[in-house]
């Protein structure tokens, strides 16, 4: 098995560890110079070399971001994997192609509602891997990951300025690193074939709920509050997609299908842990 991991950033790096650690040789394509001797069946390229490590490889792990006209590796390299060794494609894509269900609960069967120009994106893209590795048949899994946070990927928390937006009854999901790496490792070793999977942890919270479990942590006294009606009028248009999605995700499949206990089961263990960070 060659793992190829194709926009090497924040969440293979992790998978990295964890796969190569159980003797799995992997490739990153970057544009980044990275410097990690940590196992010697780990290796770096360059993008311009991508042809070349598709080449190599059983496993694709795409975590490289669509563009406007969907997922740019199909796009530009989807002859090159039919006539590769590649068996077996991991696409990372994100929980909100969900769209909004209004603070309910959604799972791998929920209607895909994605409204915003972002999402459509990126359901575009799940779509094109998905008639690709159809027609010839090669395994696909498609990981719908909610927001990732850990070590050095966090809110960055500024005591003098700290804002507490306030949202009644606004959902977000998330999950820490350590176990987005896990689950995707598993995702990979098993080689399951036209799946999907929900990653989050097992309490969606507000914002307001996230927050005020950081002031705890940190002691922040200095903070203010904000409707979200105020605060929408200071941020971008994408900024404002986050707050239109309103839904709970739910994990039951990933954790009854892997039997799987989360490292942090939610915001309140990851915080705690990630202390130090913040």
């Amino acid at each position: 098995m060659i793992v190829c991991a194709l926009g090497y950033g924040y969440l293979s790096k992790y998978v990295f560890r964890r796969i190569c650690g159980l003797g799995t040789t992997a490739i990153g394509v970057t544009s980044n110079q990275i410097k990690d001797g940590r196992f010697r069946n780990s290796f770096f390229i360059s993008r311009q070399d991508i042809k070349k490590a598709i080449s190599f490889s059983t496993h694709l792990l795409i975590t490289a971001p669509p563009d406007s006209k969907g997922c740019m590796i199909f796009n530009k390299f989807s002859d090159k994997v039919l006539n590769s060794n590649v068996r077996s494609i991991i696409y990372i894509s994100s929980t909100g192609v969900y769209g909004n269900h209004n603070g309910n609960w959604v799972d791998e069967k929920s209607l895909t509602k994605a409204n915003s120009p972002f999402d459509k994106i990126r359901l575009k893209a799940e779509k094109q891997w998905q008639s690709f590795c159809s027609k010839y048949n090669i395994n696909l899994n498609i990981v719908r990951i909610a927001g990732i946070y850990g070590p050095q990927r966090f809110i960055n928390i500024d005591e003098k300025e700290l804002i507490v937006v306030v949202k009644k009854n606004h959902y977000f999901s998330r999950i820490h690193i350590l176990d987005a790496a896990r689950l995707v490792s598993k995702i990979i070793l098993e080689n399951h074939k036209d799946e999907v999977w929900n990653l989050a942890d097992d309490l969606p919270s507000s914002r307001e709920e996230l927050l005020s479990e950081v002031i705890k942590v940190k002691k922040i006294t200095k903070f203010s509050t904000l409707t979200y009606n105020e605060y929408s009028k200071s941020i971008s248009e994408r900024s404002k997609k986050f707050w239109l999605n309103n839904k709970r995700v739910s994990n039951y499949k990933i954790k009854d299908h892997f039997e799987y206990k989360f490292i942090f089961p939610n915001y309140i263990s990851g915080i705690k842990n990630l202390k130090e960070y913040l």
